[in-house]
């Protein structure tokens, strides 16, 4: 499937919060960077940093990209937390 036929999964997150919120971002893109948003960069630089790691044996995956034809989603998830090791 094209990847333009994809939902991302980011507006699956904007349509729960407020589904005009999602219409204005993934529809119209408009999209205006705040204080908020900034601040939220910032805190997902390490997130998407796509460095694994182990602690206390439990290992956690960054920046994982995900894509389902059948389900017609494409999208990344940010942090995945393994079992111990």
């Amino acid at each position: 499937m094209d990847d333009e036929r994809l939902i991302p999964l980011s507006a699956l997150q904007h349509y729960a919060y407020c589904p005009r919120q999602c219409a204005l971002i993934h529809l119209e893109q408009a999209w205006a960077e705040n204080l908020f948003t900034a601040q939220g960069k910032v805190l997902h630089q390490r997130v998407d940093s796509r460095k694994a790691e182990t602690r206390k044996g439990v290992r956690t995956e960054r920046a994982v990209d995900v894509r389902s034809d059948h389900l017609g989603l494409i999208g990344k998830l940010r942090a995945i937390f393994g079992v111990r090791m």
